[in-house]
This record gives structure tokens, sequence and C-alpha cells, in this order.
């Protein structure tokens, strides 16, 4: 009897060890192209628990709300975000920039760096309009890597000049609005926040960042949620359920 008394106990301490435990699944993401990255190392600096994404960007690890998980990759800024809870998440690692010298092998074979690689290439057939290389600027590769051909920039009135930058400055902004929509959309903040209904859709509008917030260095879509929520949950009930209105 008093033999299944002890195997009582020990079943019954193991259950409750085990419903301690508890796991944070997640992905990892480089920022702003949204492509998942592989072999980004994640550590809880809380309980030295480590772990790696797999080719998804999918990981799973031991945590708790409180933790700090560190992220940090070879190619990628190493970031550290504070766990508010353990919904699944989607993290974000902006790349670290890099520039390579352009070598030249001299007659003597020694190696110098060509500095005029640096500068802007002048054509003077064409009204002296600026040359660039073409480079690797879209694409879910995009590196800034020159990938061959001259992009020359044909003469025109400043007038013309002067509309098609407005233009381009335009669609990219657009384009930038569009990302913050997707970004701050019901749909995605809920899988940061313990939000629901008119709370949810009050958050999402009240903290949706301005352009220049959203494409700075060191945003971090998680953090900055994260801290937005813990501003959110100092108003009152009321407060949380208005709507924000904007002016123009």
């Amino acid at each position: 009897m008093l033999r299944l008394v002890f195997v009582f106990i020990f079943v019954f301490l193991t259950s409750f060890a085990f419903a301690q435990q508890h796991t944070l699944e997640g992905v990892v993401y480089e920022l702003k192209t949204h492509v998942a990255l592989a072999d980004i190392n994640i550590e809880n600096l809380n309980g030295k628990f480590k772990t790696q994404t797999d080719k998804e960007g999918h990981f799973v690890i031991e945590a708790k709300a409180g933790d700090l998980l560190a992220f940090s990759g070879s190619r990628y800024k190493a970031d550290t975000v504070l766990l508010t809870n353990l919904l699944g998440r989607e993290f974000y690692l902006a790349p670290v920039q890099h520039m390579l010298k352009e070598v030249v092998v001299n007659a003597q074979g020694a190696a110098a760096v060509n500095q005029s690689a640096f500068k802007q290439q002048i054509d003077p057939n064409f009204h002296n309009q600026t040359m660039a290389y073409q480079r690797n600027v879209d694409g879910p590769n995009a590196d800034g890597s020159i990938k061959g051909g001259v992009s020359l920039r044909i003469w025109s009135n400043k007038k013309t000049e002067n509309d098609a930058k407005k233009r381009e400055q335009q669609a990219q902004r657009e384009k930038i609005i569009t990302q913050i929509q997707q970004a701050f959309s019901d749909e995605n903040v809920e899988k940061y926040v313990p939000l629901r209904g008119q709370e949810l859709h009050s958050f999402a509008l009240r903290y949706s960042p301005d352009i220049k917030t959203f494409t700075s260095e060191d945003f971090n879509l998680a953090k900055y949620i994260s801290n937005c929520y813990k501003e959110f949950l100092k108003l009152t009930p009321e407060e949380r359920l208005k709507t924000p209105i904007f002016g123009d």
C-alpha cells in the first residue's frame, strides 16, 4: 500500500513538472522583405535554452512570459526581444550592410583599391548625365550587388526630370504605406497581442507607425508592438475601445 502511495506521488510530481514546461513557437524573417531565415541562432537568456531556425525560419524553444530571447545570424544584426506571452509569432532581423571594394591588379601583380569605382561616372556624349551600374535591389535576394550592364540616365529638361522624381517618390511612398497596412492589419497584429474585436481594431489603428518610424534601420515589428501593447494597457477600458481619428 505504501509503495502505491509513493508511485502515485511520483506520477503526480512528474505530471506537475511537465505542466510547468512552456514552449514558444515562432518564425524568423528578414526585415521588410519577409523572407524566412534559416540557421538563425536563438537563445533564451533566462533559461539558457538554445536552438536554431530550420530552412523555413521556424523554431521552438523553452520559454515563459518575461524571458529574453536573443537572435543572431552571421549576416544579420543581433536583436533581443522581451516575451510578453507565448503566442506563436513572427520575429524580424535587419541585414548587415556590406560594401565590397573593387580590387585592381597592376602590372607588378600588386593589388590596389580602385577608388574611382565609388564615384559617379559621367558620359560626355549624353549631356554629361550620370551613369550607374545596375544593382540587385529587387526581389527576395536583393543585396545591392552589381548585376551587370549600365543604367544610363538619358538627358531631359529639368521639369521632366523633377516630375519623374516626384512620381518615383510617390510610388515608393505608396508601397511603404501598403506594407504598413499589411503589417498592422487586425489579422497580423492579433498574432502578437491577446486582443480581439474592437480592442484589436482600435490598437492596430492607434499604433500604426508613420513611414519614418517603419523604415528606420532599428525598427523591429515584434518589439514595437510589444512596447505599444504596454502603453495600451495603461488606457482605461473605455479609451481602449475608441477608434482614433487622424487629421489630414
